[in-house]
This record gives C-alpha cells, structure tokens and sequence, in this order.
C-alpha cells in the first residue's frame, strides 16, 4: 500500500457500506441536543496519508483522534470549534472520525512490517471500535459519575447557590447513595435523593463540573480505545465484524496518557467502569496482566509486577476497593470486593485479601523468599482488619492463612507459626 492508494475508491465504497449499518447503531445513542454540541476537529486526508519517521502516524495526529473520540461519548466535553468546523449531521461527524482512525491503524500495520491487506484491517478495526462506541458512552458516563465520591463537587458555587449549611451536609451520607446508584445502575436513584435537598440543578451541576474539570475519566477513556485495539476476534452480536490486534497504536495512546495525566495504565489492563481515579497527576500505574473491577475509588498508587516471565503478573483488583495515596501492590495480589487498602501500605508476592477486609495505613504484608524453599501464599479471610503499621509476612513453605473477621492490633507483627496459623513477634 502506499500514500496514493490509502484513500482510494475501494475504501470509500467499503467504508460507507459499513458506515451505513454503524449508523443505524449510533443514531438512537444521541439527544438532538448532544449532535447540536457535537464539535469534530476534521484532518485533511492528504496529512492524514502522510507517512512519518518508519510509518507511524505523529503524535498531533493522535491528540486530534482522541479527542474527537471523546466529543463522541461526551459531546462538547474537549473541542471548542467556530461553526465552520462543525459537521452539519451526525453521518459526516463519524465519517470523518473513521477516517482519522483508518489512516492512524494503517499506519500502524505499515509501521510493523504488514503491508499485506493492511486497508481491510484497517477499516474492519476501525469499524469494530466504532461500533462499541454505545459502551464506551455509557462506561464514560458511569466514570463521570463515580468522580462524585469527591466531596469537592460541592464546590461554592453550587453551594451557594443550594443555600446548604456545612452542618446539614454533615448530616448527610452521600458516599451510601453514590455507591447505592453504581450498584443499581439507575442514576434516577441519585437523582432522587438529591430532590430530597430541594435542589433540582445539583445532579447536573455536578456532573458538569466532572466533564470539565476532572481528568481521572478522560484516562479511562484513552485506556477504553487503546484496549479495544488490542483485542481480537469478532464483535459481540456481529460475526462479520472481526478485528485483529493493532500493534504500537495502543500503546502510542497509553503513552499520550501518561504525559498528560500522569496515568500509566498498560493497554492490556482489564478494566471495570464506574471508577474514580482520584487526583491521577500524581501518579498511578497498572501492568499489562493486571485486572481492576467496577466502582473502584483508586488514589495515586502502584499496581505492579514482580516477575519478568509471560504470565499473571500484576494485582487482580475486585469491585469497590478503594486504594489510598501511595500505596503499592507488586506480583499476582487478589483484592476482593469491597476492600480498603490505606495509605502508604506495600503488599507484595503470594496475597490473597478476601472481601470486605479493612487495611490501615503503612501496612507490610509480603512473601519473602527463604534460602531453604519457595514461601507459601498469605491468605486474609473475610472481613479480616489490619492495624495501622502493622507486618505480616511469610517466609515459610505453609501458607499463612488469617481466619475470617479476624482483628490484627496496630504496629504488630505477624508470621507463619509453623503449622500455616498467624504468630505475633
């Protein structure tokens, strides 16, 4: 393939093929309002067939894509253009968006050698992603949503404007009604609550003071495209959309990520909707056979890996764990639903943290690697909690097993007894 052909009248007539059924999809996704807001950044053709250093598409390219892509599942939530960039219809918005994504995934399998029916793959790629944008709309709606945990969306102007004293939001558990709302997946049940405090602009304030301001969903959009790239096989619903992995675009947008907000989330991660990344510029980072769940409050921390082979290698993260600032877990960890992990805490090796489990802050838990034998896993029940400060640590062949709704006292220090039981030093 080269620069001449990459637009040719065999892609166009294949292109709105397609589109024509992609259209069909997305039109009821959309209020008349949302494609009135709807503001797509168009690229010439000519720039977009360039190719650049071994084949890549650049860097400005991609900023563009991505943030068209999230005009699409937020309309008017990143591109401010005169009207005359604004397409007139919805089919000339997402034609022009397939386009960008056509050209970058071609680039893409030019760059790593496959010229060999590179347009089709392309274009089928391209066509699979789009075709889920329904999902991605709803999970970055739901991402938005969660960002609402934060007690700052109760800011002074919307104070001010609900006349609410500190003493009444005192009294008031809005944590329970967020985490109720995500578990029905009904915003009506928010929404409710909400009219109880006589303010009906609350709920939409809020949710537009998250679209504008709060970076922590726009990561997990990026990270939504960049997965879509890298996985394979057909679309749910549609056997003759398959798609392939892309190579080097997933992790082009990863990185874009990273620069802009700190996030390090590895294009492989499997990851849940309704998640709060909470202040993101600090840092978090996740691996590439990392798995995190839905509902999940996540402060800046470390989600790593401790071994070099091809294989689990990174924490597998329950729903509605909430993780705090600066805590790291390294190696193949399990978290369950519900879990707090606190500040500061280094859990590392063979760990498995059953649900509900409370975990304080500056915690050690780990396995350590023993002259004699490889260490057995460290196992926490149900509901265990942990003091602040506390060690527990396995160097033993047994496992360590910590029985359900057990309570370790601050600043201990916890081993293997021998016979796989907890033995305070």
């Amino acid at each position: 393939m080269n620069n001449s052909t990459l637009f040719d009248t065999s892609y166009q007539r294949r292109k709105w093929a397609l589109l024509e059924r992609l259209l069909e999809r997305l039109m009821p996704i959309y209020t008349a309002e949302e494609v009135a807001a709807l503001r797509i950044d168009a690229v010439n053709r000519d720039i977009l067939s360039e190719r650049s250093g071994r084949g890549f598409v650049n860097r400005d390219l991609l900023e563009t894509v991505l943030g068209n892509l999230l005009e699409c599942v937020a309309p008017g939530s990143h591109n401010a253009l005169g009207p005359g960039h604004q397409k007139p219809s919805l089919d000339e918005a997402i034609g022009e968006i397939a386009d960008q994504l056509y050209a970058m995934i071609a680039q893409s399998f030019l760059a790593a050698g496959e010229s060999e029916g590179a347009e089709e793959k392309a274009l089928m790629n391209t066509i699979c992603l789009l075709w889920e944008l329904p999902e991605y709309k709803v999970r970055a709606h739901w991402n938005r949503f969660a960002a609402l945990r934060d007690p700052a969306v109760w800011d002074a102007y919307l104070l001010d404007n609900c006349g609410l004293t500190q003493e009444q939001l005192l009294k008031i558990d809005f944590r329970a009604a967020l985490e109720e709302t995500i578990r029905r997946r009904d915003f009506d049940h928010y929404r409710r609550f909400l009219s109880e405090l006589e303010c009906d602009s609350i709920f939409d304030y809020q949710m537009q003071l998250v679209m504008s301001t709060y970076p922590g969903w726009r990561v997990l959009f990026y990270h939504d495209i960049a997965h879509a790239l890298t996985r394979s096989g057909s679309v749910a619903g549609e056997s003759g959309l398959t798609r392939r992995p892309v190579p080097l675009l997933p992790r082009a947008i990863a990185e874009l990520g990273g620069r802009y907000y700190q996030a390090d989330i590895h294009p492989e991660t499997q990851m849940g909707d309704a998640n709060f990344l909470d202040h993101p510029h600090r840092g978090i980072t996740t691996g590439q056979t990392g798995i995190i769940g839905s509902g999940c409050h996540i402060y800046p921390c470390t989600l790593g890996g401790l071994s070099g082979k091809v294989q689990q290698r990174h924490p597998i993260i329950g729903d509605y764990v909430f993780i705090g600032t600066d805590a790291g877990i390294f190696g193949p960890v399990q978290v369950g639903d519900r879990t707090a992990i606190g500040a500061n805490t280094e859990i590392n090796g063979i760990v498995s943290i059953g649900p509900d489990c409370r975990i304080g802050v500056s915690v050690s838990i780990g396995t350590i690697i023993a002259r004699t034998a490889r260490p057995g896993a460290i196992k926490l029940g149900a509901g265990v909690r942990v003091g602040a400060g506390t060690v527990i640590e396995n160097d033993s062949p047994l496992e360590l097993v910590i029985p359900d709704q057990a309570a370790i006292p601050v600043r201990s220090h916890v081993v293997n007894d021998g016979c796989g039981g907890p033995k305070f030093v």
